[in-house]
């Protein structure tokens, strides 16, 4: 396989370091291409260092991030090997929110009813101005998790 300048894969380390991620996950171009939310011709381009019409590709420092968080490797390690600024990774900061919508949603769909409650409601502590008479969301949540625990010493209660 020839790499960015017609050599050998060392002319554009990146893609071999995607591919070989890629592969140890199992996934297709395309399987890794949606997980990086950008097309299976950006994914080729990046593992090949070439663009459609044979000239180099440059990919921006927030394509290369983007695509090395989808496969695990390292962002910083993924930009050097791109040449590009690796000082340029920001975690904070990073191209890709860390879930998605969809991802959220299928997540409490497995939520028994109290966990979704108590997901809705730290949700809301992010969102909602908090009325200074409420407990904290840790505290409401605490008196949730105690008030539907069984207690194992309520047979000595009763005496």
């Amino acid at each position: 396989m020839t790499g960015r300048d017609g050599e050998d894969n060392n002319s554009w380390p990146l893609g071999e370091v995607l591919r070989r991620a890629r592969d140890e996950k199992g996934w297709s171009q395309e399987d890794a291409a949606q997980k990086a939310r950008f097309s299976r011709t950006s994914w080729q381009q990046l593992e090949s260092g070439r663009r459609a019409d044979r000239k180099p590709f440059r990919p921006k420092a927030d394509t290369v991030i983007n695509a090395a968080l989808a496969v695990d490797v390292e962002p910083v390690e993924a930009l050097r090997l791109a040449n590009l600024d690796p000082t340029k990774y920001e975690p904070a900061r990073a191209g890709r929110p860390t879930a998605t919508v969809t991802e959220v949603r299928e997540l409490v769909m497995r939520l028994t009813e109290e966990q979704r409650q108590a997901v809705v409601n730290l949700i809301r502590s992010f969102t909602e101005p908090i009325p200074s008479n409420s407990p904290t969301t840790a505290e409401a949540y605490r008196h949730t998790a105690i008030k539907k625990r069984p207690r194992d010493d309520d047979e000595e209660d009763e005496d």
